[in-house]
Parts: C-alpha cells; structure tokens; sequence
C-alpha cells in the first residue's frame, strides 16, 4: 500500500500541533507495531491470491496523533476514537449491521470483520468487550485497524473446496437436477461442472455417474481497494473532519522525519 508524503514545509493545526519534545506522541509505537505485524502476516497468508499489499504501521500512528493528539484525553483509552457515539465503526467491527426489513423485522448481519480479524484478537473483538474497547488503548487500534481494512477490501464469494481431498460419487436419480445434486451432498454447482465436463448438466439422465468433491460457496476477500491517504480519509474518517487528508499527510511526513 503506497502513500503520497507532504512537503515538510506544510504546516496544518494538529490536535497536539507536532511538538517534537513530546515523547509521551511515540507512547504507541510498540504496540501499532505489532498490531499492524499481525495483520499483515494474517491476511497475507490467509488469502495469497487476493494481492494483499502490508499495511505501513506509521500510517495508523499517523491516524492516531490526527484522531486524537497526545494532549487529549482520549489519547490515554480511545487513540483511534473508534467507539465514539454514533460511529458505526465499532459496530461494524463486531460483526452487526442491522437492516429493517420490509415486514418491519431487523435483520442482523455481519459487514466481514471475521474475514479480516487475525485469530489472536477474536476474542478480544467482540460485543461483549464493546466499553473495553472503548477505553483500553490497545484493543481500540485493534479495532481501528481492522475497520480501516475492512472498508479496503473487496468481499466476494468464491467455491472453497474442503481439505479432505477424497473424490466422492454419485448416481443421478429420476427428477433430479444440479442444484439438487449439489445441495445435497454438500458441493457446489461450479464443483459438479469442473468434474464432469463431459456430462450436459442441463439435461442429467437417470443412471449417470457424477464426480465431485465437498464444497461449499463461502464469503472471501477477492482483493483490495488501493489505500491512500484519499482513501483513508473517505473511509475511515467519512465526513468527520473536511482537513483530515491534510493532516494525515501532514502527520505522516513529521514522523518519516524522526
């Protein structure tokens, strides 16, 4: 993920307005360090096709110092201001997304956060740790990071096949049809098509032997929107602060430069 730097020259009104003397700004290097670490050794090897491209940690301490500035309480338990009253990042993070239907029922579903959270950090990433991660700093960048790479990923569902690697057969009865077949027994339509070629899946006849294999079409990430600081500043701060892209990139030049 490639980012623009500013002029040093170019100086924005940060919440803490850069003081260089300040050491308590780097307070979150370790632990931005390892979080991102985490990340990116995640979602780079859970999903090798999708070109996932690291996250640079000094983009989040460059979020952190514009979201909250040092000299703000809420640099001491809410760096990355996820959780605030009516953000839906949170939220979002914690697999709700609620739709009112038609019939005036609310649907609950997720937005992918369990696409993008690495294992280490589900069980701090839940709803029943939602004031936690309010006011603990660490669990707040975990949360923070994993909104801003959710809003970057491209969701999609794809045939996974499962890891048994066993052939499985299967007769073709009277009045069956290939969304039948694949439902039951646990495969999918595009499954039963790349394992019989040969075979008119539209016009299946009783007696024909069909192959597949176990699959199922699952939720994935296909790809990646491209991060920048643009980017960032649409997705993550939404229509919060119209200077943010400024500053960010204002941040991120000042800490290049330490």
């Amino acid at each position: 993920m490639s980012y623009d730097g500013m002029p040093a020259t170019y100086h924005i009104d940060l919440p803490d307005r850069m003081d260089q003397q300040s050491d308590i700004r780097n307070q979150y290097d370790a632990d931005i360090r390892h979080i991102v670490g985490t990340f990116n050794r995640y979602l780079s090897k859970k999903y090798p096709a999708s070109h996932y491209q690291n996250l640079d940690w000094r983009v989040i301490k460059a979020m952190i110092w514009v979201e909250s500035g040092h000299k703000r309480s809420a640099w001491r338990f809410r760096p990355m201001q996820i959780g605030n009253i009516g953000d839906p990042g949170l939220q979002a993070v914690l697999h709700l997304k609620k739709t009112r239907l038609k019939n005036g029922k609310v649907h609950i579903q997720s937005e992918g956060a369990e696409l993008i959270i690495p294992p280490e950090y589900t069980a701090n990433l839940t709803w029943k740790n939602k004031e936690k991660i309010r006011h603990d700093p660490q669990l707040n960048i975990q949360a923070g990071v994993a909104y801003l790479l959710m809003r970057h990923a491209k969701f999609g569902y794809r045939t996974v096949v499962d890891f048994d690697e066993k052939d499985y057969k299967i007769t073709v009865k009277f009045g069956d049809n290939i969304n039948k077949i694949a439902a039951a027994n646990g495969t999918t339509v595009n499954i039963l098509k790349q394992f019989n070629p040969q075979i008119n899946i539209q016009h299946l006849q009783a007696g024909l032997l069909l192959k597949y294999k176990k699959a199922k079409i699952r939720k994935t990430v296909l790809g990646w929107y491209s991060m920048n600081f643009l980017s960032i500043t649409k997705k993550y701060n939404a229509e919060g602060d119209r200077r943010y892209m400024k500053k960010l990139k204002y941040a991120y030049t000042e800490i290049n430069r330490q």
